[in-house]
């Protein structure tokens, strides 16, 4: 876990080994439609004149106090969180990490080119470059064809099955971010500092640009954050 290429900040070191249990990951990112289910009256909204509202785009403007709200819903109404099967949560970021890697050790799950993206991922790309004039910062040399968030599942996956862990929505994390947590981290299912300002994001947007858009890079925000380029996605796992 950590940024093997040197290339990374000072948060994403030491690289060091970490061992996950197993636990379940949704394939997509969480619905606006699916959020909807509990929150009726949810909007998305939009990006100046991008729809981000959809059902099948990911629900996004949703605190990570939100996603887990809508966790507590999700297990006290699912059929596969009755008795002792499981329940939903937020992923640790270690377990996160582990899931988007998809078994290599690449810069991302598709390999080292950046430009290689816009087959994989929805990222700041010529196509929102040459919609937001005022977005100078780099973009991948490619065209995935949206210019705002994209419907989930329109890229293709990574090793293990798991689409758009890279770009589209940034994810929370349950963890709280410490930009020296690396150095103190348990070796097997570490969950992050025990408390702190921020909660851990991970994976970019469809609004990032190259350095972003790497398996190692951290991010992070306050748990009642809000905006156009976060989301999340669940994990089932063992009681």
């Amino acid at each position: 876990m950590g940024d093997t290429f040197g290339d990374g900040e000072n948060d994403e070191k030491p690289v060091h080994e970490v061992c996950v249990d197993d636990f379940y990951m949704g394939k997509y990112e969480v619905t606006n439609e699916q959020f909807r289910k509990f929150r009726p009256n949810h909007n998305s909204g939009d990006y100046e004149g991008f729809s981000l509202n959809d059902d099948n785009q990911p629900v996004v403007n949703v605190s990570w106090e939100d996603a887990n709200k809508f966790i507590k819903w999700l297990n006290e109404n699912s059929p596969l969180t009755k008795g002792d099967r499981g329940l939903y949560r937020l992923p640790t970021e270690a377990e996160w990490e582990y899931a988007a890697r998809g078994g290599t050790r690449n810069r991302n799950y598709w390999g080292d080119n950046k430009d290689d993206a816009c087959r994989y991922a929805n990222v700041h790309d010529r196509t929102s470059k040459s919609k937001f004039s005022n977005w100078t910062w780099e973009n991948h040399n490619c065209d995935d064809g949206y210019a705002a968030a994209s419907p989930v599942g329109r890229f293709q996956p990574n090793a293990f099955g798991l689409y758009d862990m890279m770009g589209n929505v940034w994810e929370w994390c349950s963890d709280w971010y410490a930009d020296d947590y690396y150095r103190k981290s348990s070796r097997d299912n570490p969950r992050g500092a025990d408390s702190g300002q921020y909660r851990v994001l991970r994976g970019g947007s469809w609004g990032n640009d190259p350095r972003d858009l790497r398996a190692s890079s951290r991010n992070r925000n306050e748990p009642a954050g809000r905006n156009a380029y976060v989301g999340f996605r669940l994990v089932l796992s063992a009681q």
